[in-house]
């Protein structure tokens, strides 16, 4: 897995497994098969194809759409859509989601 410091700006294609530290500006999509941890900040929506796995410890500003694979919620989101019977979210106790599934 890379880590990445970078700012991005969107929308950004995740397409190999990262771990993010830095930011995307705008919309970000991970893509099937790939694995994802956000330390960082998105400051627009997260999209996570079936297959995929996001661990997000840091910030979407926006929604996050689970159209079918696993997220695992410790940090901050405005809010999370399952899209489809197989996502998979989960949310600790200490997560900050305004709009839970």
């Amino acid at each position: 897995m890379r880590a990445v410091h970078d700012k991005i700006e969107g929308p950004f294609a995740i397409e190999e497994n990262i771990a993010l530290y830095g930011m995307v500006a705008g919309d970000a999509t991970l893509h099937r098969g790939i694995r994802f941890i956000l330390h960082g900040t998105i400051t627009g929506n997260l999209t996570i194809e079936t297959g995929a796995r996001a661990i997000i410890h840091g910030t979407v500003a926006g929604r996050i759409y689970n159209e079918g694979g696993r997220v695992e919620i410790f940090g901050i989101a405005d809010a999370v859509a399952n899209g489809s019977r197989d996502a998979i979210t989960i949310i600790d106790p200490a997560a900050h989601v305004r709009g839970r599934p």
